[in-house]
């Protein structure tokens, strides 16, 4: 458990929780036991709740690992007092251990960011989080990029499907992560402006500015990557018409020259041409007329 406080507000983070650090929230500040046994390990819901003197919430963060290359959710609470802000988290979070570290040396930074109520320093805390899920969607952008340079390249290939589903499962865990958050700011700002004053209002509705930014710019890359695959396909259909085409029309020319190859090999007494002096010179020429014959059609009818 560690603390920075400024004449105005403090904050305590708090990193996997100990009974005795429970314990010590609870004396200190009256939590709930029903708060106190959900800190205790990670919670699959987001929520904000309402007691006798603080707002309880849950928000889930989505986090891309490059090594991996998968999206995860990590977890953060925040219990919001009037005077103090209590954060807790399971996991390292960079931009909470970046806002933490500029906190703790920065005298500018606090007084910019801490202001004079928990409610201020949370607001700037969700906005650098929103801030840097931004960021988080610039690798998603690089993938669609990259897909669509190679896409038009290789006309369609089972590669870029490949990376066209990995792409689209980023997306799709990153919006599982926030799906519930608009609701949850929506709660915030309206029980927010009970629990402190109106004048927190702008704040609470610029950090709703702030996710619906980072939402719109999923769904806009969630249509994009499924424009693509759209694309992607009518490429790939493309190809494999044009190479059964091609098979077809080298199956139409084998076949007749096959039948005539097994004509002439029949063993029968009496052949034409068979036993002339020219005889396979002849049978050879008549099967490259009708092949270039048969191309010549098909070049007419332009199916080559």
């Amino acid at each position: 458990m560690n603390t920075i406080k400024t004449s105005d507000v403090k904050w305590l983070s708090v990193k996997n929780p100990s009974k005795k650090d429970l314990e010590y929230l609870k004396k200190t500040y009256k939590l709930h036991p029903v708060t106190l046994q959900e800190l205790l390990t990670p919670t699959l819901r987001p929520r904000v709740e309402e007691y006798d003197n603080y707002l309880y919430m849950v928000l889930h963060f989505p986090i891309y690992d490059s090594k991996k290359q998968l999206m995860k959710e990590i977890e953060i609470d925040f219990i919001i007092l009037k005077d103090t802000l209590i954060t807790v988290h399971y996991e390292t979070l960079t931009p909470m251990r970046k806002f933490w570290a500029s906190s703790q040396v920065d005298v500018n930074f606090r007084k910019h960011n801490f202001g004079e109520t928990s409610a201020f320093l949370l607001c700037s805390i969700l906005r650098t989080l929103y801030n840097f899920s931004s960021e988080e969607l610039e690798h998603i952008n690089k993938k669609i990029d990259q897909i669509e340079n190679r896409m038009f390249k290789e006309k369609g290939s089972e590669q870029i499907v490949e990376k066209i589903s990995l792409t689209l499962r980023d997306i799709l865990d990153f919006k599982k992560a926030i799906r519930a958050q608009r609701i949850i700011l929506n709660s915030l700002r309206a029980r927010g402006e009970e629990f402190f004053s109106k004048k927190m209002t702008p704040y609470f509705t610029d950090v709703l500015g702030d996710f619906i930014r980072v939402q719109s710019t999923l769904e806009s890359h969630q249509e994009t990557i499924n424009a693509l695959s759209r694309t992607n396909d009518s490429l790939v259909s493309n190809r494999t018409n044009k190479i059964i085409r091609l098979l077809t029309i080298f199956s139409v020319i084998v076949f007749p020259l096959t039948l005539l190859a097994s004509i002439f090999g029949m063993n029968t007494q009496y052949l034409p041409i068979v036993g002339h002096k020219y005889d396979f010179w002849i049978v050879f020429g008549v099967m490259i007329l009708a092949t270039v014959s048969m191309l010549a059609g098909f070049k007419k009818k332009k199916w080559l």
